[in-house]
């Protein structure tokens, strides 16, 4: 007999899911479309947030609508590195810019967000990433990336940051530059009461949220099944589900035959530290919850 323990953030909070892409190019930079193309392109396409972005441009947010907001961001980049900023207040001097901690730090003092864009692309490693304090998750899908060199997907940068204990976010991002067909690719799914700017930086921050390129993730939730703890998972048809952990201590669910997958649970033990979930589909296009930290969950 199963017995439900507990839904896991963000799936246990109150409010609505909210989608958005917040790695975004428009003409303030290397962009061909305008700012206010981006937000009629994503408006038309079903989403309800965006953050434009642009290299060294601080483009802040505004309501558009009661059904679409845009959120304040800006892309900085330096010797080795590229990071995203999300609702900060002023830019931090360019001058600096080669110095990442330095940045890092400007960006959390203007009360902004920092994450590691496109890692895998920059060619960055786990190691210079896990040096930067302050860093709040990394890019684990750049839709461009992926297109024009093949170098989108950063799993493997973020696993071997937890396994040392980083408690990163993974973000999935479109970074269109409306050359490259990437648009609509990479989104977050937020969780959140409000809908506007705030409560989605919040959110954000908080790690309520998911990131897909297609799959829906339904539902994270524990179980107890025989004395044994479960992180079970619910998501739209897909052809496997894979749970990741420290080392080789995840597992791979795959479809049989022509059928798909629904749902998968997986055994809680202490020595896999870390549980995150990768849904794919038919399409190869991939959803990742958040990781859940073992030590959180055995407490």
């Amino acid at each position: 007999m199963t017995n439900t323990i507990a839904r896991l953030s963000p799936f246990s909070l109150s409010g609505r899911w909210f989608k958005g892409n917040v790695h975004t190019h428009t003409t303030q930079s290397d962009g061909r479309f305008s700012p206010q193309q981006a937000i009629d392109w994503y408006r038309q396409q079903g989403y309800d947030f965006l953050a434009i972005t642009d290299h060294w441009v601080l483009t802040p947010g505004k309501v558009i609508d009661d059904d679409f907001v845009t959120i304040t961001g800006t892309e900085v980049d330096g010797a080795g590195y590229h990071i995203l900023a999300l609702g900060l207040e002023t830019l931090p001097d360019q001058e600096g810019g080669d110095a990442v901690q330095w940045v890092t730090d400007s960006i959390r003092t203007a009360g902004g967000l920092a994450f590691m864009a496109h890692p895998y692309w920059t060619g960055q490693t786990s190691a210079e990433i896990a040096a930067v304090e302050g860093i709040l998750g990394i890019e684990v899908f750049n839709s461009v990336c992926e297109k024009t060199t093949g170098l989108g997907h950063s799993r493997v940068h973020w696993d071997e940051l937890l396994a040392q204990g980083a408690h990163l976010t993974g973000l999935a991002v479109d970074d269109t530059h409306w050359k490259h067909d990437a648009a609509g690719k990479g989104f977050l799914m937020v969780r959140c009461d409000q809908f506007d700017e705030e409560s989605i930086l919040k959110a954000i921050g908080e790690g309520h949220f998911y990131a897909s390129m297609g799959p829906i993730i339904e539902d994270l939730r524990l179980l107890e099944r025989e004395e044994e703890l479960l992180l079970h998972v619910d998501c739209s048809p897909c052809q496997s589900v894979t749970f990741y952990a420290f080392r080789s201590k995840g597992h791979r669910f795959e479809a049989e035959g022509d059928g798909v997958l629904e749902s998968a649970s997986y055994p809680v033990r202490e020595e896999q530290l870390y549980l995150r979930v990768e849904c794919l589909d038919a399409a190869g296009n991939v959803a990742w919850t958040n990781p859940i930290f073992v030590r959180d969950l055995l407490e």
